[in-house]
């Protein structure tokens, strides 16, 4: 069982990021997606002007990042996730991000460098916490403690 969301969310560094796919109308699109947590308690991503997140986001910023935790993988359905409800927003150049970006992921020197890629902060809105099965509950941002 998750005792604290926030730890839980911050252990961990890649999840499922959902869009409203553009390419198939109605549909979600979902694929892993490394992040880290920005100095403000923002979920950071960095993802290329060419992936299908991108154009999904630019017609529709609201977004879902689920997090998960691989020791889990034997028995997923009880394991605990947190899915982070956002508004997703591209960031300017930011010389921090870009610092502890490379810091968790140390293979990414070569992304940061490539024109056309660029962070993107997910302002939370709500989270949905299951922590267990049967246990399960919406917790806003206050109480998420990012």
């Amino acid at each position: 069982m998750i005792l604290e969301p926030a730890q839980f969310i911050k252990n961990l560094h890649y999840g499922v990021l959902s869009t409203h796919s553009q390419a198939e109308l109605g549909y979600p699109f979902g694929s892993i997606t490394p992040y880290i947590i920005s100095d403000n308690g923002d979920i950071a991503i960095f993802i290329s002007h060419l992936a299908e997140h991108s154009h999904n986001i630019q017609a529709n910023a609201k977004v879902s990042l689920t997090i998960f935790d691989p020791a889990d993988a034997d028995n997923p359905s009880t394991g605990a996730r947190i899915t982070c409800l956002a508004i997703a927003e591209i960031t300017n150049d930011d010389e921090k991000l870009r610092h502890d970006y490379l810091a968790q992921f140390p293979d990414s020197d070569i992304f940061l460098n490539l024109p056309g890629f660029h962070f993107y902060l997910l302002k939370l809105t709500k989270a949905r916490l299951v922590a267990g099965f049967g246990k399960a509950k919406w917790l806003s941002v206050k109480q998420l403690g990012l």
